[in-house]
Parts: C-alpha cells; sequence; structure tokens
C-alpha cells in the first residue's frame, strides 16, 4: 500500500504535503500566522537534501530583507498600492543584486501577504514573521532528510547500462556510415547530441546523490559503487569526444576494402570488451597490432592523415580509455 500510494502520487509531493502539515500544527499550536511559513515549506523541498538545505540558507535572510523592507514602507506610507508595489519592487531588486534568485519568490511573497496582516507592533510582526519562516524551512528539510530520503542509485544504475549500450550502438553505426556509407549522417548526429545529453544528466544526478551522502550515515559499499558508476560515466564522457571525431572524418576521402576488413575486425573485439567490461589480453595484443599498422604504416603521401588512420587512431583511443578504466578499478579493488 505505502509503494501503490508513493507511485501513484510521487515521494517529493507526499512530502511537500506532510511538511506543510506539520508547519502548519507547528504555527497553529504556537497561534502563529500559518501562511507564511507554509510558503517557505511549501519551496524548500528540493530533489536533494544538500539543495534543501543551501537553498534554506539564503531564503530565510532573504525572507527577513523582504518582511524589513515591508514593515518599513507599512510604517510610511500604510496599506495603499504604492506599499505594494514599493515592498516588491526593492525585496526583488536587492534578492537579484545579492544573487539570492531562488529566494526571491518566498521573499517577494512573505513581503506582500504580511502588509494586510499587520496593523500593529511593526517589530513585533516583523520577528513573528521569521520565525514563521523559520519553521517551514527547519521542518521541510527535516523532512527532505527523514522521510524517504533521496536515492538515485537505482536511476544512476539504469542510466549506466543504458548509455553503455547506447555508445556502443552509436559507434557501430557511425563505423557502418564510414565505411559503407548506408546510414544517415544527420540521424546520427541527432543520436550522437542525445547521447551527449544523457551523459550529461547523468553526471548531475551523480553528483546530486555524492552531495546528499554527506547527510547520511557513511555506507562504505554505496560510496564504492557510487565512484565506480562516476568513473563508467566519465569513460563515456571522454569516448564521446572521439565518437563526434569518427562521425566527422572527411566523406570525400576512401576507405580501401582491406582497410575496411581491419577496422571492422578491430571493432569487434573493442565491443566485446565494452560489453563484458573485461579486456582479454590476446584479444588485446590483436586489436593493437592491426591499428598500429593503419596508424604508422599506411599512410597516404599527400595527406597527413587518410580516413584509415583517422578512424583506427580513434578506435585505438577508445579501446585504451577501456583499458585504462579497467587497471584503475583492478588496482583500488
Amino acid at each position: 500500500m505505502n509503494n501503490w500510494i508513493q507511485s501513484l502520487l510521487g515521494k517529493r509531493l507526499l512530502k511537500t504535503g506532510l511538511a506543510v502539515f506539520i508547519t502548519a500544527l507547528i504555527c497553529q499550536w504556537l497561534n502563529w500566522p500559518v501562511v507564511f511559513a507554509v510558503i517557505a515549506a511549501i519551496v524548500t523541498v528540493e530533489p536533494t537534501v544538500h539543495a534543501s538545505i543551501q537553498k534554506g540558507k539564503i531564503r530565510l535572510p532573504a525572507a527577513a530583507i523582504g518582511a524589513g523592507i515591508a514593515m518599513t514602507f507599512d510604517f510610511l506610507f500604510g496599506q495603499v498600492p504604492i506599499t505594494f508595489a514599493l515592498s516588491a519592487f526593492f525585496t526583488i531588486y536587492i534578492c537579484h543584486r545579492l544573487r539570492w534568485d531562488d529566494a526571491i519568490l518566498v521573499a517577494t511573497l512573505t513581503a506582500i501577504a504580511m502588509i494586510p496582516m499587520t496593523s500593529e507592533s511593526f517589530f513585533l510582526a516583523f520577528l513573528i514573521r521569521i520565525a514563521t519562516t523559520t519553521i517551514g524551512i527547519v521542518v521541510s528539510t527535516l523532512v527532505n532528510l527523514i522521510i524517504w530520503p533521496p536515492n538515485f542509485m537505482k536511476e544512476i544504475h539504469a542510466d549506466c547500462h543504458a548509455l553503455f549500450s547506447e555508445t556502443i550502438e552509436l559507434v557501430e553505426d557511425i563505423l557502418e556510415y564510414q565505411l559503407m556509407g548506408n546510414r544517415s549522417r544527420q540521424v546520427l548526429k541527432l543520436r550522437f547530441e542525445h547521447l551527449s545529453k544523457g551523459i550529461e544528466r547523468a553526471t548531475e544526478t551523480i553528483r546530486f546523490q555524492r552531495e546528499d551522502f554527506r547527510y547520511r550515515k557513511k555506507d562504505v559499499t554505496n560510496t564504492k559503487q557510487l565512484y565506480d558508476l562516476e568513473r563508467q560515466i566519465d569513460l563515456l564522457h571522454k569516448v564521446s569526444f572521439h565518437i563526434g571525431d569518427i562521425l566527422s572524418a572527411s566523406e570525400q576521402q576512401f576507405i580501401p576494402k582491406e582497410d575496411k576488413a581491419v577496422l571492422q575486425t578491430a571493432w569487434t573485439h573493442i565491443k566485446d570488451a565494452y560489453e563484458k567490461k573485461e579486456i582479454d589480453h590476446t584479444a588485446e595484443e590483436k586489436v593493437r597490432s592491426m591499428l598500429y599498422s593503419l596508424i604508422y604504416d599506411h599512410q597516404d603521401e599527400k595527406e597527413i592523415l587518410t580516413k584509415s588512420t583517422t578512424v583506427a587512431y580513434e578506435l585505438l583511443a577508445i579501446y585504451h580509455l577501456l583499458i585504462e578504466y579497467i587497471e584503475r578499478r583492478e588496482r583500488q579493488n
């Protein structure tokens, strides 16, 4: 039942509702206005605990600035239209100048909402608004930390597996395009852009997970897994540069039939190594021998690099990156 509710509504939505409920309950018990605390609680439930804490650090002083500005103009002009306009304008301006853009919403809503709710004792009203905002931020952060804390490990594992498969398929199709010419260059470019964006998203998700690990009890197993997944994504990021270079190889140059056979055979061994994430040393020697022959012994005198040499060099670089990753992983284990 619990899992069904989570999948239907989403953990973040449920945590937001819980944070709002607890915040409102505390404010009601203290007989303080609920609205400011609830606003802060809603915007503080971020995708990660780290983001909640970091943004909470600027939202609280920003709310204090908004409240202070509102009370000042309320004192000077009373509850008239110009008070609302000036409060909003200066709150947004100051927060923007301080580069607190993530806090502008909370600060501005706090400033505008407290003007019609204040009739006397401006300083006391100011203190209560800051206290209620603090309650909302603290409650939301604690809920985010304790209740279903963000965990991206399954997502990272799935993304890493999918990106490896996508990378292998893309290299194979780009090779087929360069060797046989029976693929669309434009489609391959779009697939390459899609792969690059996927790697960027995975890198960001890993960063989120690493940041949140700082607020939990140290788990050596998860830490090691995350580190290895990070190295795998870094490997694919480096490989993507070489994929782009193969795709950019000149369409005007010709690859001899015998070179095509060598490149295809070498790729078969490299592909097998990437799928298994392990190196067969016998196959490694064969790959090196075949590609070195194209790189060093088969260059056109009229050109600095032939197309065969270019593709061979990029494939060898892709292979070396995997070897480097595997050797580093073995040393760490």
